[in-house]
């Protein structure tokens, strides 16, 4: 994640506020630093806005902001990209599987093949039956 990111994320969970004093018996009173904006949302969108806002731990605007922030920068291709030592790392962990599947493999092809000779060595083969050279079945 680049500085920039780093700060408008901070931003949006910090909120970045200020307080500001408006006499004594107001007391303290937050303001943000962002602006206001409407939206118009179809009922299901905005239902859906609203589960995942809940799932995620946070509120609706805020769910908003993260989301036009992350597509943003998704269409910017701006993403972080795993490092050289995690791409070898996964290139290497993807060797051993297709390694282990092909021993495998292997394996079923040795022991498929022995127990075809010990069938033939001991005579209850169907391709050592006398054959009569006629295509029909016979079986009176």
């Amino acid at each position: 994640m680049n500085d920039i990111q780093r700060k408008i994320e901070s931003e949006i969970t910090d909120g970045d506020t200020t307080e500001t004093n408006q006499g004594k018996t107001k007391g303290a009173v937050k303001e943000t630093k962002s602006a206001r904006a409407s939206m118009r949302l179809l009922k299901e969108d905005k239902a859906f806005v609203v589960y995942w806002a809940e799932v995620f731990g946070m509120d609706s605007t805020e769910l908003m902001m993260r989301g036009v922030r992350h597509y943003v920068a998704w269409r910017n291709q701006d993403f972080d990209l795993p490092t050289a030592e995690m791409q070898r790392l996964n290139q290497l962990i993807d060797a051993m599987e297709n390694m282990a599947s092909s021993n495998e493999r292997l394996s079923n092809t040795v022991i498929n093949g022995f127990d075809a000779m010990m069938g033939i060595m001991r005579g209850d083969n169907y391709l050592l039956e006398p054959e009569n050279g006629d295509l029909v079945n016979e079986r009176g």
